[in-house]
């Protein structure tokens, strides 16, 4: 039995594995086609794809703001040394590695603000236009074409807003620390208890500098700012400058441009490059966003284990869309290109077939494409069957590939090898036009069936490369992840989904205020800028589900602050004793108890500005335990979601 040696994640690079010509001579196959399986009673599950509605994409407020005219707090300068020139040239100019995603940049340990205690005496705090206070730290590493900022934070108060903008960028990316505590949260609740699972990565500005401001609000406790600055990873390359183009535009020349191929049009527009951090170094691959039977416009994204393997790394995930050539064989990005900086929430992992099932945190821009996907037995394939895929080799502007399916293998950590037992658990490919490469790992492989475009694997790797073009590359079967585990989430039939409840912080009260209305939200954004916008808080769902129950709005018209009860007696006690509360109606719906995956919501009483405090992360809960003695605990008041 033939062995083809792996030497890529998603292909090799130059020096690839070498494959005996026996195996690409004449009509003969390396790996053999799977016997036929008796008819299946039932056809197979067809999830079509749909478009990204504008309407969808929207409901998503943008963390990158206009930076403002205003003064800036000066910053405390922390200067790297250089890097060794040898040290920057990672992996885009190297032979890919099997079973590693490609490097773009490295970490490096920053020992000045590696503690809290050393960013307290650093952190020099000066009044803020919002009545608050406000610090600054400016990070450089020389050389570098950007920077992502490792921020491990330990608390900080209700109501702080966090900042990372670069020395030149019109743009600042703002973050709250609720939706900061919720990423933490998310990595403590998946089982890591490391420094990793409290630390949050900053985005990528551009330049070789990054500087992180955190504004407390008004009367905020600034000892409960407690964060540190471990690492920082030295990025060398920037995707949306021109000037770097060279450095990325680093794809073998054999490699086909998905914008000279109108075929593809559609499908590439659900194909993200994916940038993220592992242990402080930032690596790059490809993820396919899926569609679920329902069309529920859940944003859930397939990509390759080896690439992203935990919680941890996949919150630290961000997408860029339609990073492809503005045009056929040019240099010039698409302006289409997004990022999308929310990261995502591992839902599934599972190395045998090298799968990585991930729900993005936030949607995906409008005109975005929910991929079609089918668990297709490969017996159904009939032989030598036209497969394709896109993709970023080397990270690399977007690609494609056409070849045809061979049959199924068996993979280990360094080989794969034909099979057709109960260890074949991967797809053979052999291109006839393209080839894979290094930061190709996860991308998906499809076939057409009546016309439409249906995922069938993602990316391994493989020897297929420029150099050797007939090299075979490999694909983890989507049916078998599909059929043990993902069905719940991609064949469910039901057609109730959760909506999220935007939380704000009001600066001149302290007092927070939630809703599920969309324009209402809009409105505070745009009209009361003494509120800080802190992001989703939770999710309920907008009408009466199975095993919930109404939560009740009140407005205070002595304070201006809102109240929440899912409790009846504690409604009608309020309406029948306290005129001065406006009853709103029913606001959303949660549950009573911890079923349905719900989580407990925890209620705070501020003694100060008499008004509760509500919050679903229990990061969140502890620190205010730890940290704020005005907020009396009051329990679980009832139980909404973490996610959709």
């Amino acid at each position: 039995m033939l062995s083809v040696l792996l030497t890529a994640c998603g292909g090799s690079g130059s020096g690839g594995g070498s494959v005996p010509s026996a195996a690409v001579s004449g009509t003969e196959t390396a790996v053999k086609t799977a016997e036929p399986s008796p008819p299946a009673s039932a056809a197979p599950v067809l999830i079509e794809s749909r478009v990204q509605s504008p309407e969808l994409a929207a409901t998503d407020v943008s963390p990158f703001k206009d930076r403002p005219v205003g003064r800036a707090p000066t910053p405390r300068h922390v200067v790297l040394p250089a890097l060794p020139p040898e040290s920057a040239l990672l992996q885009k100019s190297a032979p890919a590695i099997f079973g590693t995603p490609t490097k773009v940049g490295v970490a490096r340990r920053i020992a000045e603000t590696a503690s809290v205690q050393a960013v307290s005496s650093m952190m020099s705090w000066t009044p803020s236009e919002r009545g608050g206070k406000v610090a600054a730290l400016r990070f450089a590493s020389p050389n570098a074409k950007g920077v992502r900022i490792g921020l491990r934070v330990e608390s900080l108060p209700p109501g702080t807003m966090v900042r990372f903008y670069g020395d030149a960028s019109p743009k600042i990316y703002e973050v709250s620390a609720r939706e900061i505590l919720t990423v933490i949260q998310r990595n403590l609740d998946a089982g890591d208890s490391s420094d990793n699972a409290r630390t949050f990565w900053s985005p990528n500005m551009g330049g070789e500098a990054l500087t992180v401001e955190i504004e407390a609000p008004p009367n905020a406790v600034l000892e409960a700012v407690k964060v540190a600055v471990p690492m920082l990873s030295h990025v060398s390359i920037d995707i949306t400058k021109q000037d770097s183009l060279e450095k990325v535009g680093e794809a073998g020349s054999c490699n086909q441009d998905v914008t000279c191929a109108s075929q593809y049009d559609t499908l590439s527009k659900s194909v993200a490059l994916m940038d993220f951090i592992d242990n402080g170094s930032n690596y790059v691959c490809t993820g396919t966003l899926l569609n679920d039977r329902m069309s529920t416009g859940t944003p859930y994204f397939l990509s390759a284990n080896h690439c992203i393997s935990n919680q941890t790394v996949a919150s630290t995930l961000y997408t860029y869309w339609s990073y492809k050539s503005a045009s056929c064989n040019s240099t010039q990005v698409s302006p289409a290109l997004t990022a999308m900086t929310s990261g995502a929430t591992l839902l599934y992992a599972e190395p045998t077939t090298d799968t990585s099932f991930m729900r993005l945190n936030s949607q995906p821009p409008a005109g975005a494409l929910f991929a079609g996907s089918s668990p297709f037995d490969p017996s159904s394939f009939d032989g030598i069957q036209g497969v394709y895929g896109v993709h970023h080799p080397k990270g690399d502007l977007q690609k494609y590939s056409e070849g045809d399916y061979l049959g199924t293998a068996a993979c280990t950590s360094s080989n794969c090898s034909s099979s057709t037992g109960s260890n074949a658990k991967f797809l053979a490919v052999r291109w006839n036009r393209g080839v894979t490469e290094g930061g190709s790992s996860g991308s998906g492989l499809f076939r057409r069936l009546n016309g439409k475009d249906y995922l069938v694997g993602q990316l391994l790797g493989g020897a297929s490369s420029c150099s050797q073009p007939g090299g075979y590359d490999f694909y983890g079967r989507f049916d078998l992840p599909f059929n043990a585990a993902l069905q719940p989430w991609l064949n469910a039939p039901s057609t109730t989904v959760r909506t999220a409840i935007y939380r704000f912080y009001n600066t001149g009260t302290g007092a927070h205020f939630y809703t599920s209305n969309v324009p209402e939200r809009d409105l505070v954004i745009t009209r009361l800028h003494g509120y800080n916008y802190e992001g989703p808080a939770f999710f309920a769902f907008g009408a009466a589900a199975a095993g919930t129950s109404p939560v009740y709005r009140f407005y205070n018209t002595r304070t201006g602050a809102h109240f929440y009860t899912m409790s009846e007696q504690e409604r009608a006690n309020v309406q029948a004793t306290m005129p001065w509360y406006s009853y709103e109606g029913v606001a959303w719906y949660a549950n009573t108890s911890q079923t349905g995956g719900a989580t407990p919501m925890f209620r705070f009483y501020q003694t100060k500005v008499q008004t509760h405090f509500y919050t679903i992360n229990a990061s969140e809960r502890d620190s205010v335990q730890q940290n704020l003695p005005m907020y009396t605990y009051e329990g679980v008041a009832y139980f909404g979601w973490t996610n959709l």
